[in-house]
């Protein structure tokens, strides 16, 4: 399990695990950044390396933009650039596609932008779970993904959600591989088929480093196999701060 520890900010806990499948085609990528704290979860469709590197772009240069940007939209956008650059020189079968879900983390504010089914989701301080990724959205058949724009959305690209996060305690990227437990029907409403489990696994009042560890061994003992990311972003907020602090003067 890794940890960033950004003072004021957030601790973000995160790991994956590749669960039977051939190659692992999820990504995560950390970075606290000039403007921002960067996170971002890509989940390649398929199980191949094409699909694991387009996600290795797609996680890495997104959130080198935006940490560099506040901005989730513009790491993205950088994204697509170089995922289009390498899938044009790919030869053909070869190209790889990719869902992604890229947040930039200020004091008190998200800023958030995905593309395709990888999930977000955030805990409020009272222990509700709010879903915050909407639409939900397959990166073939919709198709929704780091390369193409979602038929549906009338041009939008990617999908995007600004919120302020003073009474948010975590909030929780993932690949969709987190879902592949729940039944069928379970699965196309995934958003919200979760939010019970989240409520118990991850309140308020758990760390943020068991409550991923315990999220991705619920996925490894689930029916569906799949590539499993987990990013636990838990916010400090102002008496975090202080007993941080306190901690640091004890030592």
């Amino acid at each position: 399990m890794d940890l960033l520890y950004v003072p004021g900010v957030a601790r973000v806990h995160y790991d994956s695990i590749q669960n039977g499948r051939t190659c692992q085609a999820d990504c995560v990528a950390v970075l606290n950044g000039a403007w921002a704290l960067a996170v971002a979860v890509c989940d390649g469709a398929g199980d191949d390396v094409d699909a694991a590197e387009a996600a290795q772009i797609s996680a890495h240069i997104s959130t080198a933009v935006t940490g560099s940007t506040a901005s989730a939209v513009e790491g993205l956008y950088a994204a697509r650039t170089y995922l289009q650059r390498r899938n044009e020189e790919a030869p053909p079968g070869q190209e790889g596609i990719t869902t992604a879900v890229a947040a930039a983390i200020t004091s008190g504010g998200l800023d958030l932008a995905w593309v395709g089914d990888s999930p977000a989701w955030a805990v409020r301080l009272d222990g509700t779970v709010v879903p915050l990724t909407s639409p939900s959205c397959h990166p073939c058949m919709t198709p929704c993904n780091v390369e193409e724009k979602h038929d549906g959305s009338n041009g939008t690209w990617p999908h995007r959600l600004y919120t302020h996060t003073d009474d948010y305690a975590r909030i929780i990227l993932a690949s969709d591989g987190l879902t592949a437990h729940l039944p069928l029907v379970g699965r196309l409403d995934h958003m919200n088929a979760m939010l019970d489990t989240l409520a118990k696994m991850a309140a308020p009042d758990l760390y943020g480093g068991y409550v991923a560890a315990s999220l991705l061994d619920m996925a490894s003992r689930g029916r569906g196999r799949d590539n499993t990311t987990v990013a636990v972003i838990d916010l400090l907020h102002d008496r975090d701060d202080l007993r941080d602090q306190g901690e640091e003067d004890a030592q």
